[in-house]
């Protein structure tokens, strides 16, 4: 079966702790520390053990992978949330807080054919969308429209309303029959708990 687990965190202050990250990064910001942790714990859930980052690399276009390609992966964050997702079949994923999408972004980001969605809605799912091709922000995201994205892969999008403010949560992955799917929210003492006893 295919399947695909997400973990949504707050940030929180790392600044006392020394989190590992994969080699190819030199001088990591807090925000990829702590996103490579909840990378870390969530495989410590699926698999029942430590993710050893000796098999991630990057691939032509620089994207974070696992080298063999049995497993994928992608991370996202926005303000104050961190998310990762993992699982057997290619995704990419964004998180966003709401804020105002000024009109010259929006002319860049935005389809003729992107009627009834809100901008900040419009951005999510095309970043989701462009790292699921592995480019980023290399894609023309005004030449692509929502219902193109939609033919082309299977969309989830969620917006959840935390602390009186929209987070809107979007993952783009491989056209699949069935997939389990599970988005969870972590408490930041979990995953405090997990590093302690790394």
């Amino acid at each position: 079966m295919n399947y695909i687990n997400t973990y949504i965190i707050k940030k929180f202050d790392i600044s006392n702790y020394k989190i590992e990250v994969p080699q190819f990064y030199s001088s990591p910001k807090d925000e990829t520390k702590l996103a490579y942790l909840l990378l870390k714990y969530l495989y410590f859930q699926m698999y029942n053990k430590i993710l050893d980052f000796n098999f991630l690399c990057k691939d032509n276009n620089k994207k974070p992978i696992f080298c063999d390609n049995s497993l994928y992966f992608n991370i996202s964050h926005c303000k104050e949330y961190i998310a990762c997702s993992l699982g057997n079949i290619n995704m990419g994923i964004d998180i966003e807080q709401e804020r105002i999408i000024k009109d010259i972004t929006l002319n860049k980001i935005k389809n003729i054919k992107d009627t009834n969605i809100s901008p900040i809605q419009i951005w999510n799912i095309k970043e989701a969308y462009s790292k699921y091709l592995g480019i980023g922000l290399k894609l023309d995201f005004s030449k692509i429209s929502i219902n193109k994205i939609k033919k082309d892969t299977n969309l989830i999008t969620n917006v959840y309303y935390i602390n009186n403010k929209n987070m809107y949560f979007s993952l783009c992955y491989d056209k699949v029959e069935k997939i389990f799917d599970c988005i969870k929210f972590i408490d930041k003492h979990i995953l405090i708990d997990f590093y302690k006893n790394l």
